[in-house]
């Protein structure tokens, strides 16, 4: 009979909470929704992404310096009274204006491999960059589940203040009979009134504590307080009273190696590898093809139009008044296309650059490169000791609060045989108010104890599952 009274009174407290958690469902917003909604509007969420967007960039400028430059010069200049020509190397008393213009290209040729490294390097560190915005994300899941649970819990809490009015309520109608027939004292009644007060006390602290508990919900998601805010709030089934033993060493080994913030480490170290080899290949000598292509104008330029006239160049020695003439050709205006055209030049050149003694800085770059190696080395394995420990951690809280919510259940069942016992005594006059305040008080506590370990199982045991790969659902 106390098992089917404990079953009947299960019974009765989902049906009397299923009403209220039900009653925004259609216009709340699910713990996916609200979890999405956290990722988009997070400020620092969006801070990580520009800076892995930073590492795409690299990663372009990086695979882009294999190719060859190609650079445009253009030069315009004036001068004025005797000055040279730039173009015909003779000194002239005139206004001259010129221009010049040229392409030239560099190829790096060989460079101690340090292009290649370099993207390499560079593709690592952009998938890194990736990794910490999946760990900025999972942050932001298990904050934001967190404050759902919590919220839900609120609304169970207010749930078990309701019911105890309603019990009270009816406590008052009873002992009023009761103190009317004259088989109670009227001190029973005003004892239960003051549990009425102190009960109401208990769901207005509720409520407000459900308003800050939303508040902090919505600062996760980013969203200006709002009155009309809420959540779904499921029903969510009760959670196994006892759970099979798995050594926290075989979660870890599970998951480790699927976390983003251990791939992000992994992948540091790994660029820090190529840095070492980019700092090597400084050493080697640089070997570069240069080409370029030039033309050039200016204005004191002629050119000849096919036409001779006599020149005087002297006297015969003969006859010294004989004049002696030879034929110049004449010119005319040298055009701006066709000297651009005629005086275009190729050309192309191989450098080599050796490194022989630059202060020791290839030594001391080496050494730094070896230096944050190390470091990185040392981040991946504080973040897997981390991790580790996270898991630990989770892991004993689980079983923990597994243990936890078996022990309250228990003595909610007691404590429910002992209420309903109470209550029995109280009705026939066995027990005063006293007695009855107490034994509810007790039963009240039960419920929330219940419910707290209940919510604390479950958030502990969503957390563990998403640390080895499932999202995190109701």
């Amino acid at each position: 009979m106390k098992i089917k009274r404990f079953s009947l009174y299960i019974l009765f407290l989902i049906t009397f909470s299923i009403p209220d958690l039900a009653t925004a469902q259609s216009s709340g917003l699910t713990l996916p929704q609200c979890i999405n909604e956290a990722i988009t509007k997070n400020i620092q969420l969006n801070i990580t992404k520009r800076s892995a967007d930073l590492n795409q960039v690299n990663l372009d400028l990086a695979r882009n310096a294999q190719y060859p430059s190609l650079n445009g010069n253009a030069n315009q200049g004036f001068s004025f009274g005797k000055s040279l020509n730039p173009v015909t190397y003779q000194y002239v008393n005139q206004n001259i204006l010129t221009n010049a213009f040229s392409l030239s290209s560099s190829l790096v040729l060989f460079e101690g491999n340090q292009l290649v490294n370099t993207i390499k390097q560079d593709k690592i560190l952009y998938e890194a960059g990736n990794m910490d915005v999946e760990t900025y994300k999972n942050t932001i899941t298990i904050s934001v589940a967190n404050a759902y649970l919590q919220v839900l819990l609120d609304y169970q809490l207010i749930s078990i203040a309701q019911s105890s009015i309603e019990t009270d309520k009816k406590q008052i109608d009873i002992t009023n009979v009761m103190v009317t027939a004259g088989s109670v004292p009227e001190l029973n009644l005003y004892q239960v009134q003051s549990q009425l007060a102190a009960d109401q006390l208990t769901l207005t602290n509720s409520q407000n504590q459900l308003a800050l508990d939303k508040l902090t919900l919505e600062q996760l998601m980013n969203k200006p307080a709002s009155a009309g805010f809420d959540i779904d709030k499921p029903t969510l089934a009760d959670p196994p009273v006892h759970i099979d033993s798995l050594p926290s060493s075989l979660i870890y080994d599970q998951s480790v190696e699927s976390q983003p913030q251990v791939k992000s480490t992994e992948m540091k170290l790994a660029g820090a590898n190529y840095g070492i080899d980019i700092a090597k290949g400084t050493a080697y000598p640089k070997l570069l093809l240069n080409s370029s292509i030039s033309t050039n104008y200016s204005s004191s330029r002629t050119e000849p139009n096919g036409l001779y006239e006599p020149v005087e160049i002297g006297f015969l020695q003969s006859n010294p008044s004989s004049l002696v003439y030879t034929e110049e050709p004449r010119t005319g205006t040298y055009y701006f296309p066709k000297q651009i055209s005629d005086n275009i030049g190729e050309g192309f050149t191989f450098s080599l650059v050796v490194p022989i003694f630059n202060n020791y800085t290839i030594r001391a770059n080496v050494q730094q490169a070896i230096i944050n190696k190390d470091i990185a080395k040392l981040n991946d394995d504080y973040t897997k000791q981390q991790f580790r420990q996270t898991i630990e951690q989770t892991y004993t809280g689980y079983f923990g609060a597994s243990k936890q919510y078996a022990s309250t259940m228990e003595a909610l069942r007691t404590e429910t045989e002992a209420y309903d016992v109470m209550k029995v005594k109280y009705k026939s006059g066995s027990a005063n108010a006293s007695d009855l305040i107490l034994e509810q008080n007790k039963f009240v506590a039960a419920e929330s104890q219940v419910a707290q370990a209940k919510y604390n199982y479950i958030f502990k045991q969503k957390v563990l599952d998403f640390y080895r790969g499932k999202p995190i659902t109701l």
